[in-house]
């Protein structure tokens, strides 16, 4: 009798889950559906304007140097010893050293990149994106996306159906406000992301990439690049 008790229980509880998932799916189908509708133009093949776009090489390295003089900027306003006192002197030697191996430490000198992968999507130079059942990205012809979008937009559930989950990395997908956003926790861990939406004036499409530090939450590489349409609509 217990047992059966237990079996009517244990359907119960599945029937419950059932209906709360399909009703999750019959309502969220709307809101998927403006989802696609609002980055419908987005899809196709877009060629990179490099002349106007940032490149990566050039980004990292100006972000290197600012880490750089930032940091040469600190330790000078930090050595605020008296030089001619012995004890004050002997401190300042001290902090005087610290800071030397601070600012010869290779770290410094960080890497923006990542995987083969990761530096695809960083620097693509065709991009090919298809709107549909799924989002299709292409990079470069040769590495390729398949991407569940959101309907939920920037949220995450317990059960996490809405990563992705590929040789890149977890990925969240979503739109807002006509813009299609990729963020994605790489195999090595580090968090970038990836924003597209059409330049009103041009129509071109614009790429914003964000890549965060992951030593700390001071510094990020953010490049912005323009491609133009190779295909007719």
């Amino acid at each position: 009798m217990e047992g059966l008790n237990i079996l009517i229980t244990l359907r119960r509880r599945f029937l419950v889950v059932w209906i709360f998932g399909f009703c999750f799916l019959v309502l969220s189908q709307p809101i998927l559906a403006k989802s696609m509708e609002s980055v419908e133009s987005l899809s196709g093949h877009w060629q990179l304007l490099g002349k106007v776009s940032d490149d990566f090489k050039k980004s990292s390295k100006k972000l290197n140097a600012q880490i750089m003089k930032d940091r040469r900027l600190a330790a000078s306003e930090n050595q605020t010893f008296d030089r001619k006192k012995p004890k004050e002197r002997n401190k300042y030697q001290a902090q005087r050293r610290a800071t030397e191996r601070q600012i010869n430490d290779n770290s410094v000198n960080k890497y923006w990149g990542g995987p083969d992968e990761q530096m695809q999507i960083l620097q693509a130079k065709e991009v090919k994106i298809h709107i549909g059942r799924k989002i299709i990205v292409l990079y470069d012809s040769s590495l390729k996306r398949l991407l569940t979008i959101n309907p939920q937009g920037r949220a995450y559930s317990y059960s996490g159906t809405e990563v992705t989950r590929d040789m890149v990395g977890d990925s969240l997908t979503y739109a807002s406000d006509k813009n299609l956003i990729i963020e994605t926790s790489g195999v090595t861990g580090v968090e970038f992301s990836e924003r597209y939406y059409l330049d009103p004036e041009t129509q071109n499409l614009v790429q914003e990439l964000h890549v965060e530090d992951d030593r700390s939450s001071v510094y990020s590489l953010n490049m912005v690049r323009y491609f133009t349409r190779a295909d007719s609509r």
